[in-house]
């Protein structure tokens, strides 16, 4: 006759690592839903107009939880400008597995990058108008994965050059033209006005692709 198995130690490990992905989960929803919060003081007041005491009242906290998170505002400020790059270069890796012909990839890349940064408007904004309030090694973080990006969009487009969706010569140098016609979104949109968001999104993309000859 076999001797029992024993399974109570898998139990308590699986049990355990549910606790860790709960731990997880609760913890970025936190600091998810105090960026938010703060994207929406800065981008009011400024960053420089914008305390932390104010920012613990919108949430109806205090101030030693907000540095339960986060190590001071300028740490806070980092996080919301990086958020739409990393989003960002998220997304271009996911589209990058899917199946489809390189213009398709290059055409679904740009779309979902404008969608990325229509949704988190306020993010953007708060970026471009405060770079100059961040920490020089964040500000050299940032700046090193917004170049990822554009790197990321050229072998896009070189990509749609090589199997002839393009009509330009060294198309994938227009590539930081398109990151400018992708970051002017947060001029030309706001959200709540008769443009849909859709709409900008269609036409944004429309002219990303006219800027390397796709028509």
């Amino acid at each position: 006759m076999r001797p029992a198995v024993d399974n109570s130690f898998d139990v308590k490990s699986e049990a355990k690592e549910r606790q860790r992905e709960l731990k997880s989960g609760v913890i970025a929803y936190k600091r998810a839903t105090i960026l938010k919060e703060a994207s929406a003081l800065f981008y009011e007041r400024g960053y420089e107009g914008a305390t932390l005491e104010a920012l613990a009242n919108r949430l109806s906290v205090t101030k030693p939880f907000l540095y339960t998170y986060f190590k001071n505002k300028g740490d806070i400020l980092s996080a919301i400008c990086e958020l739409g790059v990393k989003e960002s270069l998220a997304a271009l890796g996911h589209i990058a597995q899917h199946e489809g012909n390189s213009l398709e990839r290059l055409e679904a890349s740009l779309r979902e990058v404008a969608r990325i940064i229509i949704e988190h408007h306020e993010y953007l904004v708060v970026y471009q108008r405060e770079m100059m309030n961040l920490d020089r090694d964040d500000a050299q973080r940032i700046l090193r994965l917004r170049h990822e990006f554009d790197l990321k969009i050229a072998r896009l487009v070189a990509a749609c050059e090589e199997d002839g969706y393009v009509t330009i010569e060294n198309a994938s140098a227009m590539s930081a033209w398109m990151a400018g016609l992708l970051t002017w979104i947060t001029t030309c949109y706001r959200p709540g006005s008769s443009r849909s968001s859709e709409k900008v999104v269609d036409e944004v993309v429309t002219a990303c692709l006219r800027l390397v000859g796709v028509g």
